[in-house]
């Protein structure tokens, strides 16, 4: 076959439709101020949320597989939040960058806050459950409007 050679490499983009998750971590010299950025699905209809090493990841984001749709899990609310917007594209991802920017930046700052603050890891974890459990019912409640 008369192919042309094609220079560079072909990217994996993290934004498709059918991505389970990605993450970014934030790495610290300390165990305690090691922060996992968790986005279930797709990155862009995410909504990323901060974990630190050693806690209990809520229930919410260890459920979500593709075959059993459910209401409790970040991964469906983020797949509902994208296909809802692959009906307007343009006018919808402006609403859900703006709630993605929202609730991301709120959570910088609660990292940030709690880092500073907290001694107490169940202290830090209860902060970031209560935190993931916002994000979560934000973005039922965003796709339901």
């Amino acid at each position: 076959i008369n192919e042309p050679e094609v220079g560079g490499h072909w990217e994996r983009s993290i934004g498709l439709h059918r991505t389970s998750d990605s993450y970014v971590v934030q790495s610290s010299a300390t165990k305690q101020d090691a922060v996992l950025w968790f986005g279930p699905a797709s990155a862009l209809s995410t909504i990323y949320v901060p974990f630190v090493v050693n806690m209990e990841i809520p229930s919410s984001y260890r459920s979500g597989i593709q075959e059993v749709f459910s209401r409790t899990s970040a991964f469906w609310a983020s797949c509902v939040i994208q296909n809802i917007a692959n009906l307007k594209w343009k006018p919808m991802m402006e609403i859900v960058q703006t709630v993605q920017q929202n609730l991301e930046r709120d959570s910088i700052q609660l990292v940030t806050e709690l880092l500073a603050t907290t001694t107490n890891s169940q202290d830090l974890e209860s902060e970031l459950i209560a935190n993931a459990a916002h994000v979560v019912e934000t973005a039922w409640k965003l796709s339901d409007d």
